[in-house]
């Protein structure tokens, strides 16, 4: 069987490939700034995230039985996490006086929040509201404090200030998706 059929291109997200194209965007964007380290940055990215969306991971049978499961919608999560972070890098925005670091932390600790939620939702066991809400604030926490050590030892780090915040950011945005989850969920 070949690695890739047309069934496994046709499982595809909409929206993910739509990312997809928006990222490939962006670094023609840079390239056009003249800002052709952040264009090949946002390009190898890109790779990566084609990595991460095209292998037919349902027919993977190395993959843990979660990872198979997940929803194609949540694939474009990563995309967006990284067209939400590229203008930071490219542009320097994350060293600025604005907000972007901070809403960059925000959204994408929401990006990460849902897909750790669609992985631990896949079984189709019923969880409480307060459950799914304590669980994405747990994945949230340890997402931060596992980012700012990376920031840490690659010395990306700011200060003290920006690093809890940076942490309580990408909590609470795991911590809204874990709510709206239990909120869509109640709907249901």
């Amino acid at each position: 069987m070949p690695p890739l059929t047309r069934d496994d291109l046709r499982c595809q997200s909409p929206l993910a490939l739509g990312c997809i194209i928006a990222l490939a965007a962006m670094a023609a964007w840079f390239w056009s700034l003249d800002k052709r380290d952040a264009s090949m940055g946002t390009l190898t990215a890109l790779v990566g995230c084609l990595g991460l969306i095209l292998p037919p991971r349902e027919r993977m049978g190395v993959l843990p039985w979660r990872l198979r499961a997940l929803p194609r919608h949540l694939d474009a999560a990563p995309i967006l996490a990284t067209i939400i972070s590229s203008p930071g890098y490219g542009l320097n925005w994350f060293y600025g006086e604005n907000p972007y670091d901070e809403a960059v932390h925000l959204l994408s600790g929401g990006l990460a929040g849902a897909v750790f939620l669609g992985l631990l939702m896949v079984d189709g066991r019923r969880r409480s509201a307060a459950r799914l809400v304590l669980s994405s604030a747990g994945f949230g926490l340890a997402l931060g404090v596992v980012w700012e050590i990376f920031e840490w030892g690659t010395a990306l780090i700011g200060e003290w200030t920006d690093t809890w915040t940076d942490v309580l950011l990408t909590t609470l945005g795991a911590t809204l998706a874990g709510a709206w989850a239990a909120w869509r969920r109640k709907g249901r």
